[in-house]
């Protein structure tokens, strides 16, 4: 495989060390596919992105998925590239900073309206561009100097940024995995515009969810007890234990995430429990 490393790259006093230069080369060389193919466009995000493992990269760079990360969290860091995880997939891979002129991105012929409340016509502008332009004198372009480029994504920007990533893992619990949407808005609430803050909410909740499955794996009608879609009663009261829960995790304990991991376990238990009471008295026996 041949791909070809811009010289510019080189000369960019915010790239450092060989290897983040050659992932950075390696991203934008698969981006040139990504925009000729537009089921590799988000219309949510406004922009072209590409799917590339950790151990994928590490296997072209003859390093370990730990470098990798490293790496990837510098270039995070640096505004050259956007993580947009998702539940069960693959996380989406954005290039701000991609410059492709040679190539003609794919048609999108609808229009794309923007958080900013404007419609975007698609094939001038994106709304990564955006995020990175808006309120800046200039547009960071590689002829800017380092200092101008540490500049590029200012804290605003930043929490548009986040949003974006915080609705996306919203929307993907409610529409993939069918968690009410009430209890869902809890979740959303308590991270206070952190992504991460939710996407580990919900992590510890099927933590939780799984754990609980296993040790009622004989109870006749458990996993209906703990389907979501099936059981009813998630759709009542999910929302409110959800609350009380997190109020409580860090209220009452320095270790919020064992506190809540034990605590939706119970709740979990009480589920299967309510539902099947014709079957067993007690999840635990």
């Amino acid at each position: 495989m041949f791909i070809k490393v811009e010289m510019d790259y080189f000369k960019d006093s915010n790239l450092k060390g060989a290897n983040e230069i050659l992932t950075y080369s390696l991203l934008c060389d698969r981006m040139k596919a990504s925009k000729n193919n537009k089921d590799f466009f988000d219309k949510k995000f406004g922009d072209s992105y590409i799917i590339f493992k950790r151990e994928e990269l590490a296997e072209y760079l003859d390093v370990t998925v730990k470098t990798v990360t490293k790496i990837l969290k510098s270039l995070v860091k640096k505004g050259y590239l956007i993580v947009k995880h998702q539940f069960n997939a693959a996380s989406k891979l954005f290039l701000p900073k991609f410059e492709n002129e040679k190539s003609t991105s794919m048609p999108v012929k609808e229009e794309i309206t923007s958080p900013f409340g404007k419609n975007l016509p698609s094939n001038k502008s994106t709304l990564t561009d955006k995020y990175i332009t808006d309120n800046t004198n200039d547009t960071c372009s590689r002829t800017n100097s380092p200092k101008d480029s540490n500049l590029t994504q200012k804290p605003d920007q930043n929490k548009v940024i986040q949003q974006a990533e915080l609705d996306v893992i919203a929307n993907s619990l409610v529409t993939k995995v069918h968690l009410p949407k009430q209890a869902v808005n809890i979740m959303k609430t308590f991270s206070f515009g952190d992504p991460k803050k939710l996407y580990a909410y919900a992590g510890l909740l099927f933590k939780a969810k799984s754990a609980v499955s296993k040790q009622a794996k004989s109870i006749q009608n458990a996993q209906e007890a703990l389907s979501f879609e099936l059981n009813t009663d998630y759709q009542e009261t999910l929302d409110t234990d959800l609350k009380r829960i997190i109020v409580s995790a860090n209220k009452k304990t320095s270790q919020p995430d064992g506190y809540m991991m034990t605590s939706l376990m119970d709740m979990f238990q009480n589920k299967v429990n309510d539902y099947c009471s014709h079957d067993v008295v007690s999840v635990i026996g």
